[in-house]
């Protein structure tokens, strides 16, 4: 390829950070570009940094402000001057990956589009107490309302845009939250994006950066630049709600609440309350959205903060968030052990020895990209009271480091293990493919799909296991489910209020049932096990079975259940032995939603064709769809 880009990178006192920036460049695979840093009156050594690569590289060059303006005005006056039609942002404390610029150029060429786009990779410094995560920039189809439903949209530093862009959608100056209206107006202006996983922007959180800074009221800026968004365009309603949604809410849901002192909070919610108004958060489809996925408490108290704050109680808004967060930190410790390490993995691996096999099973574990999570769930795995007979780690092609610190855990455990990984050449794109896969590989009589990022209590497989000895026409047996945050907190202390929705209280108490009727009676209406790892499978020929949950994207694991089922008996057992991780605050898209609810149609055709179904059946099968429609929004 022999186009060229500008790469514009703000400046200031970021002398800590400025040379690995422009080195991870330098060392980049594509050379065809311009590099235009600007300093912003650094007080620090950045200039003199800066000049130093000036002088040494003739396509670097910097600008120097005469004042302290800002990011935007810097990058506007980079703009101004740049070379190339191709442009890239690139912040001076982060950094990017080898293949960066040639993998979005190349997704850009190939898709013809205005705005290409990858991942962010989130990296801390020693001050945060988060772990590394890569996050998705797009979720679902590639199109402009995913790109603006994404806690990253506003980012300029993930993308690659065509320079016209900037002709009508410039970046705010002298305000916070000044790329909003500059990149959420590109994208609502490009005639196409594309998006690539095959690269990701290294997005590194200082403690000391602007954004981290103690909260102050500066940062309402971004309702100026909304406020701007909204004056350049005309915005269509689904556009809007995300916007809204990420831009504003998540900043009242995650961000407010992160001030520690409560008179200060206090200003800061009576401050929101105010410029909020014009906005009708509580009627935003999204939110609502949100609060459907979240556990009662957490739903309650997000729908009560928003109420008594939008109403003027602001001081009420503040003591319910004190509250709430005496008790998640508190009263709602992790159920993980801390500081996993892979000496306690081997620790474990050794005991696993001197256990007594009970009936022979083998544990599967799919991964993508969960190698934060990969030391936490094999401990849960060999620190089961019950022996395991083999592991099997799937990995589907993952682009973090998962593979090397799986051959790393592979090798140090062979010796105590039956252990094994099988790595893909090409990413699936179906959980059902690795399933499948996982049981081709299975030598057990039984197996546990132990999803990479869940995780679960050393009784588990003593209790599912405890109805398969007894009953050996058992085909699938398997627990409650709690939910858990990405730091292992419970959100959700059982799913049973979820999937009774006819309210049975089949689930209240341990059972042994018919498959068949198991069918006629719960499963019919809705998908009544939440999560794959919470289940212990006969091992069997399910050639068709995963054959025709493969045809599914949304709801193919119900599918394989119940046909797994209806092979025998089915067990539960009565307590939250499973925890299944809930990642990120994305909300679904509606297209992703409308695509869902349009395969839970399809298998209730299926499971009528093969059962039949009563005319109460129907009934209630019409007032689950009725719900659904109103919940996701899939009705004006």
């Amino acid at each position: 390829m022999k186009e060229f880009i500008s790469i514009i990178i703000p400046c200031y006192n970021v002398e800590l950070y400025i040379e690995k920036c422009i080195d991870a460049i330098l060392n980049e695979d594509y050379k065809n570009y311009e590099i235009i840093l600007i300093d912003d009156c650094s007080t620090d050594n950045t200039l003199k940094i800066i000049k130093k690569y000036e002088k040494k590289y003739s396509f670097i060059k910097v600008l120097q402000n005469e004042v302290n303006s800002g990011a935007g005005y810097s990058r506007n006056k980079a703009l101004s001057i740049a070379k190339y039609d191709i442009i890239s942002f690139i912040d001076s404390d982060d950094y990017i990956e080898k293949n960066f610029h040639y993998e979005l150029l190349s997704n850009m060429k190939e898709n013809n589009s205005s705005i290409s786009l990858c991942d962010i990779y989130i990296k801390y410094d020693k001050d945060f107490k988060e772990q590394d995560s890569r996050s998705d920039a797009i979720l679902g189809d590639v199109t402009k309302y995913n790109a603006i439903n994404n806690g990253f949209a506003a980012s300029p530093c993930n993308k690659l845009f065509k320079k016209e862009l900037f002709k009508n959608n410039l970046f705010a100056e002298n305000i916070m939250n000044e790329d909003i209206p500059a990149i959420i107006g590109c994208i609502i202006d490009a005639k196409k994006i594309s998006y690539t996983k095959n690269t990701y922007y290294n997005y590194f959180q200082r403690s000391s950066s602007v954004q981290n800074e103690s909260i102050s009221f500066k940062r309402f800026d971004l309702f100026k630049a909304i406020g701007i968004l909204i004056k350049r365009k005309k915005i269509d309603k689904e556009y809007y709600d995300a916007i809204i949604y990420n831009q504003v809410i998540l900043f009242f849901l995650y961000v407010i609440p992160k001030e520690k002192s409560f008179f200060k909070r206090y200003k800061l919610l009576k401050e929101y309350s105010r410029l909020s108004k014009p906005y009708n958060i509580r009627q935003n489809r999204l939110f609502w959205s949100f609060l459907t996925s979240q556990g009662r408490l957490s739903k309650y108290y997000y729908k009560m903060l928003f109420k008594l704050n939008e109403s003027g109680f602001s001081f009420l808004a503040d003591l319910q968030i004190e509250l709430y967060l005496f008790y998640k930190n508190h009263l709602k410790s992790s159920v993980i052990k801390p500081s996993i390490n892979l000496d306690d993995l081997i620790i474990c691996a050794k005991k696993q020895n001197n256990k007594k096999e009970k009936i022979k099973l083998s544990v599967i574990v799919p991964n993508y990209n969960y190698e934060k999570f990969m030391f936490e769930r094999l401990y849960s795995i060999l620190n089961q009271t019950e022996k395991v007979n083999e592991i099997i780690i799937l990995d589907d092609c993952s682009t973090d480091n998962s593979r090397e610190l799986i051959d790393k855990i592979v090798e140090s455990l062979s010796p105590f293990v039956n252990i094994k990984k099988v790595y893909n050449e090409q990413n699936s794109g179906s959980a059902f493919k690795q399933w499948k896969k996982g049981f081709e590989e299975a030598n057990g009589d039984y197996v546990w799909i132990a999803e990479a990022d869940d995780y679960c209590e050393k009784t588990f497989l003593k209790n599912v296991i405890k109805p398969i000895i007894d009953d050996s026409e058992v085909m699938l047996s398997y627990s409650d489910t709690a939910f858990i945050d990405k730091n292992g907190k419970i959100i959700l202390k059982s799913i049973k209020p979820e999937i009774d929705i006819l309210k049975t209280k089949h689930w209240d108490s341990n059972y042994v049932n018919n498959g068949l009727d198991e069918i006629n009676n719960y499963s019919y209406l809705n998908c009544t096990i939440a999560n794959v790892s919470s289940v212990i499978f006969k091992n069997d020929n399910y050639k068709e079975e995963f054959e025709l949950s493969g045809k599914f994207k949304q709801a193919g694991d119900w599918l394989f259940y119940v046909n797994v089922i209806k092979k025998g008996k089915v067990a539960f057992t009565n307590k939250p032995l499973n925890y299944y991780r809930v990642h990120g605050n994305n909300v679904t898209s509606t297209t992703k939603k409308q695509a869902h609810f349009n395969e839970i149609k399809k298998v209730h055709l299926y499971l009528e064709e093969k059962y039949g179904f009563t005319k109460d059946q129907k009934k209630e099968i019409k007032n689950r769809y009725d719900f659904l429609e109103k919940v996701w929004n899939l009705k004006e």
